[in-house]
């Protein structure tokens, strides 16, 4: 390994012509994907049309043992079209950016589409159409595999002339024009508060989708043939794509600060604009931003050259940033795994374009004078750190399993937020310390916890749904399941898991598998209820109490009580758990219950009254709703005092849903 990292941090030693030595994209000598797809693209931002256009160079190679005789394609931004199903959706409104200018709108044209008569020179394969190029632009038809609505771009198919043989590649050239809307969502343009232009330009270029063959993922394996998976562009949906390799090629004004994916390997200028070429190898997609007022920082983390392009009026806030960047860096490489790529950029954007991921550059985001205490900035960079591994390295197709990634990496942050950052991981008031782990459950428990399995379409969940069953839920639900599993047996699992299925876009059953195989048990039990159904859990203490009983040796020198606890199992979740009896000596006694029935009572027989029983004494059953009832004691009344704090539990709640709602 070290010497992987020293080979990766060092730079080959030939000098470009312009002067930019070339760094390796990752810490491996060879491919780490299967590399279906490769992208060479040489494209111009103009930034008073906010257009980028340019030509593409897509290979595809077919992985099935069939010919296939169709392509199809995302078309991202004909999201942002008039009638589209994502505006349908929301109302042109997302996250709470919204925009109701003239130029909001934007999209994307295939000017032409022609079959290529060769492969790019650093691929070797066995070419389908071998002979003069074939223009198919003609060919070209747009498709509404989700919905009904006519008015949808978001996907194309294309006919072939010939179908592409098993283990052929067929080379596409295409011309494509990009029109970048005024951002509501993820990608587009905006201006800063001096009317300087911004660009966020992601989801931007005809992307191929994915083609499943039988047996990976939901294709059964005796399907006679795979099938696309290419769904449109919905409010709540993001992306799926296969691995490949990325050489894009950007002209931008001389004034423009960039970043991108990946690793930039030349770049040259003739006074007003700058060519700059950048490679990324082993992902599945590429964003870059362009902007004339980021500030450049540049730190190091072991093998990764982390580069912050931040926004002047955040500047002191340098520190924050990178320390999240690195605190997530070695969480993840420890408990998950290795982040085997050379480069990560911090992005600190501009409205909607925040809080978002790509191959290895993600976009942060803060606000002016943010005070310490409140730790928003560290949770975003950590977060969509994260998302380098649930994301980008697993591979997760976010249409139909949004909380394998979302809900995956809301876990591990939360368990990074809160190791490095300590119980006020997410604000640290004094008296008032609020925990990354405390949030996910509040965002959990706030509203109806039954509503939304996470085991569904990202855009067939009801209004209101899907952020928290994509994110608060699943991530409450994976801290439950570490503590019926302990964190060792735990990080075995999230270490298995991405050893066993990097790149290779595993499913939920999938995740199930890997757990129950750490486990060395069936865990339906557990997936059954809260990942492919909606139960809730809670258990309360219904009653305690204590009788006089006569001495068991018939001795009669003491005082004998047989105490009872009588518990209740309030929904329909059941979870085993832990109930601790207190006796008046000060001694404890545990005792198991597995949960199932809708009512249970405990005894016990000694020499010493019962005074208090409590439910889950340890804390580790995330997923219970309600943990006011956990709780019964035979000390003298305190109504009053059990009145009032009721009442600052209820104020404290509302406290915390206001300061939720931030985040």
């Amino acid at each position: 390994m070290f010497l992987r990292i020293l080979a990766a941090a060092l730079v080959v030693l030939v000098l470009l012509p312009d002067g930019v030595r070339a760094q390796a994209t990752t810490i491996h000598d060879g491919p780490l994907s299967e590399r279906r797809v490769s992208y060479t693209m040489e494209v111009s931002l103009d930034p008073d049309r906010r257009a980028v256009s340019g030509r593409q160079r897509l290979t595809w190679r077919n992985p099935d043992s069939v010919p296939v005789d169709e392509l199809q394609f995302h078309l991202y931004l004909n999201a942002f079209k008039p009638g589209s199903t994502f505006q349908e959706e929301s109302g042109g409104v997302h996250r709470g950016f919204s925009s109701q200018d003239d130029d909001r709108w934007g999209g994307i044209t295939v000017q032409r589409m022609r079959i290529a008569s060769d492969l790019p020179a650093d691929l070797a394969g066995s070419l389908a159409y071998p002979g003069p190029e074939v223009d198919i632009t003609d060919r070209i038809r747009f498709i509404q595999p989700d919905d009904d609505n006519a008015d949808d771009e978001t996907v194309i198919a294309v006919s072939l002339p010939r179908a592409v043989e098993p283990g052929e590649t067929i080379a596409l050239d295409i011309d494509f024009e990009s029109i970048m809307p005024r951002i509501i969502a993820r990608t587009g343009f905006d201006e800063d508060s001096d009317g300087r232009p911004f660009f966020f330009v992601g989801q931007w270029f005809p992307k191929i989708g994915v083609y499943e063959v039988p047996g990976q993922r939901y294709v059964p394996a005796d399907a006679s043939r795979g099938a696309w998976n290419t769904h449109q562009f919905h409010s709540n949906s993001e992306f799926y794509a296969d691995y490949g390799t990325y050489d894009v090629t950007l002209r931008v004004p001389e004034s423009f600060v960039v970043g991108a994916s990946g690793v930039r390997v030349e770049e040259s200028s003739d006074g007003s604009s700058q060519v700059l070429r950048y490679r990324a190898d082993d992902v599945h997609d590429f964003a870059w931003t362009a902007y004339e007022g980021y500030l450049v920082f540049e730190d190091q983390w072991e093998h990764v050259a982390i580069r912050l392009l931040l926004r002047p009026e955040h500047a002191d806030q340098v520190a924050r940033h990178f320390d999240a960047a690195k605190f997530g860096l070695d969480r993840f490489t420890a408990w998950v795994g290795e982040y085997p790529y050379t480069t990560l950029t911090l992005v600190d954007g501009l409205g909607g374009s925040n809080g978002m991921e790509y191959p290895t550059l993600i976009t942060c985001g803060t606000y002016y004078r943010m005070p310490g205490w409140l730790r928003a900035p560290e949770m975003v960079t950590v977060h969509e750190f994260g998302h380098q591994y649930f994301y980008g390295l697993l591979g997760s197709n976010e249409f139909e399993e949004a909380w394998l990634d979302e809900g995956m990496n809301s876990y591990v942050e939360s368990r990074v937020m809160d190791d490095a950052y300590g119980p006020g991981a997410m604000m640290s008031l004094p008296g008032l310390p609020i925990g990354d782990r405390d949030m996910q459950r509040l965002s959990y428990t706030k509203d109806d916890p039954s509503r939304g399995a996470l085991f569904t379409w990202s855009w067939k969940y009801r209004f209101g749904d899907y952020g928290k069953a994509s994110y608060a839920k699943p991530a409450t639900i994976m801290n439950a399941l570490e503590g019926y599993l302990g964190w060792e047996r735990m990080r075995t699992f999230l270490r298995t898991y991405y050893e066993r299925w990097r790149f290779r876009h595993p499913t939920t059953r999938d995740l199930q598998d890997v757990a129950e195989d750490v486990a060395g048990e069936d865990l339906d039990w557990f997936f059954d209820q809260y990942v492919y159904g909606t139960a809730v859990l809670d258990y309360a203490i219904d009653s305690i109490g204590n009788t006089e009983v006569a001495d068991p040796s018939g001795a009669d020198s003491v005082d004998w009580y047989r105490s009872r606890i009588r518990v209740e199992r309030v929904y329909d979740g059941t979870f085993p758990v832990t109930i601790r009896a207190r006796f008046a000596d000060g001694s404890t006694e545990d005792v198991r219950w597995d949960g199932v029935s809708r009512w249970e009572e405990f005894t016990f027989t000694k020499p010493v009254r019962l005074e208090e029983a409590y439910i889950d004494p340890d804390d580790i059953l995330w997923v219970e709703t309600d943990r006011l009832n956990n709780r019964r004691t035979l000390a003298p009344s305190d109504a009053f005092a059990g009145r009032e704090r009721r009442k600052f539990t209820t104020r404290f709640q509302q406290i915390l849903y206001v300061i939720q709602a931030l985040f």
